[in-house]
Parts: structure tokens; C-alpha cells; sequence
């Protein structure tokens, strides 16, 4: 197996892949966060339209009239729409901070929190890897076992 060297220039061209990755990790987060937010400007706009503030000389209470089967549908989407934007921030932030971005490596770092030895590193030699990729890992690889020829 030949030796791969690498230039300063292809481990800046890595690191500029590393942060165009968490780059999209955080515009993901990000998008589900005003996605929460807008949910939840809607669904306040929602609660404010239906609250009824009496004038003067008016009953402290009036019944308003509404559709029970247009409350439902707006509440439902309100709910909807507020749940599924506080999990996706849950989900994306958490990506974001563990710095994961395959299933396979949420997998590998949930054995690591649960205290299972990862031994089987099947699920990351199956992810497909490029070309590039490929050359720095063989390189680190390399290093660590001390097979480096200078």
C-alpha cells in the first residue's frame, strides 16, 4: 500500500468541506427554528383574533360565533404546526452539536452514550466514501499505525 501525501492545501480544501458541513447543519437548525416561530406567531394571532374585548355599555361576555369544525382544523394546524417545529429544532440541534449528519453516525454515537463498545465499524465502511475522502483517512490511517515513510 503506497504511502498518500498530503499538501497543506488539501487539508484546507477538507476543512472548508467541514465547515460547508456544519454550515448546513445550522442552516437546518435555523430553518426549523423560524419555521417554530412562525408557527407560533400564528397560532398567537389565532388565540388574539377569537379574544373578545368588550366596548363601553357592552356585556363583560358574549358569546362569539365560530364553526366548531373551523376551531378544530385551526387548532389542529396550530398544534401541528408548533410540534413539529420544536422537534425538528430538537432534532437538528442536537445533530448540530454532536456534529452529525448520516444515521449511521447517530447510530455509532448512541452506542458510545449507552457505554456498547463500538466494535463493529460496518456501518461507517458501508457509507460510500469520494475519492478525496478516501486518500485522508488512508493518510491518517498511515500516520497512527507509524507506516509513514518520509
Amino acid at each position: 500500500m503506497a504511502s498518500v501525501q498530503l499538501s497543506s492545501r488539501d487539508i484546507s480544501v477538507f476543512s472548508n468541506e467541514y465547515k460547508e458541513r456544519r454550515r448546513l447543519q445550522m442552516m437546518r437548525f435555523f430553518g426549523a427554528t423560524a419555521f417554530t416561530l412562525i408557527s407560533a406567531r400564528l397560532a398567537f394571532r389565532g388565540v388574539q383574533s377569537r379574544k373578545y374585548v368588550p366596548n363601553m355599555f357592552q356585556l363583560n361576555h358574549k358569546p362569539p360565533t365560530y364553526s366548531f369544525q373551523g376551531e378544530a382544523v385551526s387548532a389542529l394546524a396550530f398544534g401541528t404546526g408548533l410540534a413539529t417545529g420544536t422537534f425538528s429544532m430538537l432534532v437538528f440541534g442536537t445533530c448540530w452539536v454532536w456534529d452529525i449528519s448520516s444515521l449511521a453516525e447517530f447510530t455509532l454515537k448512541m452506542k458510545k452514550l449507552m457505554g456498547e463498545p463500538v466494535t463493529d465499524q460496518a456501518l461507517l465502511e458501508n457509507t460510500p466514501m469520494d475519492e478525496d475522502t478516501r486518500k485522508v483517512a488512508e493518510a491518517l490511517e498511515d500516520m497512527l499505525k507509524g507506516s509513514r515513510k518520509d
